[in-house]
Protein backbone atom coordinates (compact mmCIF):
# COMPACT_ATOMS: atom_id res chain seq x y z
CA UNK A 1 0.00 0.00 0.00
CA UNK A 2 1.65 3.32 -1.02
CA UNK A 3 1.87 6.26 1.76
CA UNK A 4 0.56 8.87 1.41
CA UNK A 5 -2.45 7.50 -0.34
CA UNK A 6 -6.72 7.30 -0.25
CA UNK A 7 -5.98 3.51 -0.09
CA UNK A 8 -3.46 3.79 2.64
CA UNK A 9 -5.78 6.02 5.06
CA UNK A 10 -8.77 3.68 4.47
CA UNK A 11 -6.63 0.31 4.94
CA UNK A 12 -6.47 2.30 8.29
CA UNK A 13 -10.02 3.27 8.69
CA UNK A 14 -10.96 -0.07 7.62
CA UNK A 15 -8.40 -1.89 9.99
CA UNK A 16 -10.34 0.35 13.17
CA UNK A 17 -13.53 -0.44 12.05
CA UNK A 18 -12.80 -4.33 11.90
CA UNK A 19 -11.75 -4.24 15.35
CA UNK A 20 -14.45 -1.72 17.25
CA UNK A 21 -13.30 -3.51 20.61
CA UNK A 22 -9.89 -2.24 20.32
CA UNK A 23 -11.49 1.11 19.97
CA UNK A 24 -14.62 0.53 22.60
CA UNK A 25 -12.17 0.38 25.49
CA UNK A 26 -11.12 4.50 24.81
CA UNK A 27 -14.18 5.90 24.45
CA UNK A 28 -16.18 6.98 21.25
CA UNK A 29 -14.01 9.84 18.69
CA UNK A 30 -15.83 12.89 17.01
CA UNK A 31 -13.37 14.49 15.46
CA UNK A 32 -12.39 15.37 11.77
CA UNK A 33 -8.61 14.96 10.98
CA UNK A 34 -6.18 16.59 8.14
CA UNK A 35 -3.58 14.43 7.86
CA UNK A 36 -1.51 17.08 6.28
CA UNK A 37 2.16 15.78 4.48
CA UNK A 38 4.63 18.73 3.49
CA UNK A 39 7.45 17.78 0.77
CA UNK A 40 9.97 20.45 -0.45
CA UNK A 41 7.50 22.05 -2.95
CA UNK A 42 3.80 20.55 -2.44
CA UNK A 43 1.61 19.32 0.25
CA UNK A 44 -0.55 15.97 0.21
CA UNK A 45 -3.83 16.26 2.66
CA UNK A 46 -6.08 13.66 3.95
CA UNK A 47 -9.61 14.18 5.63
CA UNK A 48 -9.87 11.53 7.76
CA UNK A 49 -13.59 11.49 9.70
CA UNK A 50 -14.25 9.65 12.93
CA UNK A 51 -17.93 9.01 14.46
CA UNK A 52 -18.64 7.02 17.36
CA UNK A 53 -16.42 4.14 17.67
CA UNK A 54 -15.42 3.99 13.57
CA UNK A 55 -13.79 5.51 10.90
CA UNK A 56 -16.72 7.26 8.81
CA UNK A 57 -14.10 7.83 5.69
CA UNK A 58 -11.21 9.31 4.12
CA UNK A 59 -10.97 11.56 1.16
CA UNK A 60 -7.93 14.28 -0.17
CA UNK A 61 -8.83 17.50 0.23
CA UNK A 62 -7.00 20.54 -1.95
CA UNK A 63 -6.44 22.15 0.60
CA UNK A 64 -7.03 23.14 4.87
CA UNK A 65 -9.84 25.47 3.64
CA UNK A 66 -11.75 22.38 1.23
CA UNK A 67 -11.76 20.10 4.63
CA UNK A 68 -15.02 20.19 6.74
CA UNK A 69 -15.43 23.02 9.61
CA UNK A 70 -13.81 22.27 12.59
CA UNK A 71 -10.93 19.82 11.27
CA UNK A 72 -8.02 19.59 12.95
CA UNK A 73 -4.91 19.52 10.84
CA UNK A 74 -1.94 17.07 11.97
CA UNK A 75 1.22 18.02 9.69
CA UNK A 76 4.22 17.34 9.34
CA UNK A 77 7.61 16.87 6.66
CA UNK A 78 7.15 13.97 4.49
CA UNK A 79 10.25 11.88 6.28
CA UNK A 80 9.13 12.47 10.18
CA UNK A 81 5.62 10.55 8.57
CA UNK A 82 7.73 8.12 6.51
CA UNK A 83 9.79 7.23 10.20
CA UNK A 84 6.49 6.80 12.42
CA UNK A 85 5.03 4.30 10.18
CA UNK A 86 8.29 2.23 9.54
CA UNK A 87 8.61 2.33 13.17
CA UNK A 88 4.88 1.60 13.89
CA UNK A 89 5.53 -1.63 11.55
CA UNK A 90 8.66 -2.39 13.13
CA UNK A 91 7.83 -2.35 16.51
CA UNK A 92 3.91 -3.66 15.80
CA UNK A 93 3.15 0.00 17.48
CA UNK A 94 4.85 3.36 17.92
CA UNK A 95 8.06 3.04 20.28
CA UNK A 96 8.13 6.16 22.44
CA UNK A 97 10.07 8.44 20.15
CA UNK A 98 7.81 7.75 17.80
CA UNK A 99 4.04 8.47 19.39
CA UNK A 100 1.75 11.55 17.96
CA UNK A 101 2.37 12.88 21.75
CA UNK A 102 5.75 13.04 21.51
CA UNK A 103 5.91 14.02 17.95
CA UNK A 104 3.61 17.12 18.19
CA UNK A 105 4.97 18.10 22.04
CA UNK A 106 7.31 21.05 20.79
CA UNK A 107 5.01 21.39 17.48
CA UNK A 108 8.14 19.77 15.83
CA UNK A 109 8.57 17.89 13.68
CA UNK A 110 4.93 17.66 14.03
CA UNK A 111 2.68 20.57 14.56
CA UNK A 112 -1.38 19.91 15.35
CA UNK A 113 -4.07 23.14 14.76
CA UNK A 114 -6.77 24.06 13.99
CA UNK A 115 -8.85 27.19 13.50
CA UNK A 116 -10.11 26.99 16.92
CA UNK A 117 -8.08 26.04 20.04
CA UNK A 118 -11.31 24.24 21.19
CA UNK A 119 -10.74 22.20 17.84
CA UNK A 120 -7.02 21.74 18.62
CA UNK A 121 -8.16 20.32 21.95
CA UNK A 122 -9.85 17.16 20.38
CA UNK A 123 -6.67 16.11 19.19
CA UNK A 124 -5.38 15.63 22.30
CA UNK A 125 -8.57 14.82 23.90
CA UNK A 126 -8.84 11.73 21.49
CA UNK A 127 -5.08 11.25 21.25
CA UNK A 128 -4.44 8.51 22.16
CA UNK A 129 -7.74 6.80 20.04
CA UNK A 130 -5.51 8.39 17.08
CA UNK A 131 -2.47 6.70 18.17
CA UNK A 132 -4.36 2.96 18.13
CA UNK A 133 -6.02 4.42 15.10
CA UNK A 134 -2.51 4.91 13.32
CA UNK A 135 -0.75 1.98 15.09
CA UNK A 136 -2.81 -0.47 12.67
CA UNK A 137 -0.32 0.92 9.64
CA UNK A 138 1.38 -2.32 11.70
CA UNK A 139 -0.95 -5.32 10.11
CA UNK A 140 -0.22 -4.27 6.54
CA UNK A 141 2.87 -3.84 4.41
CA UNK A 142 3.76 0.17 3.28
CA UNK A 143 5.52 1.57 0.36
CA UNK A 144 6.33 5.27 0.54
CA UNK A 145 6.20 7.58 -2.19
CA UNK A 146 8.85 10.44 -2.76
CA UNK A 147 7.86 14.07 -3.58
CA UNK A 148 7.04 13.28 -7.33
CA UNK A 149 3.96 11.74 -6.00
CA UNK A 150 1.12 13.41 -7.35
CA UNK A 151 -2.21 14.48 -5.57
CA UNK A 152 -5.50 14.52 -7.30
CA UNK A 153 -5.31 18.30 -6.87
CA UNK A 154 -1.29 18.85 -8.68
Amino acid sequence: MLFPSVEWFQALCNAANANPERFRRLGTVDLVLVAKIDYPHQSRLFEIVFSGYHCAGVREVSSTRAAREGAVILEGPFEAWKEMVANIKANGQADLAHTLNTLTLYDTPMRVWAESQLDTDLFYRYQQNLQEFFDSASHFETEFAGPEATSVYN
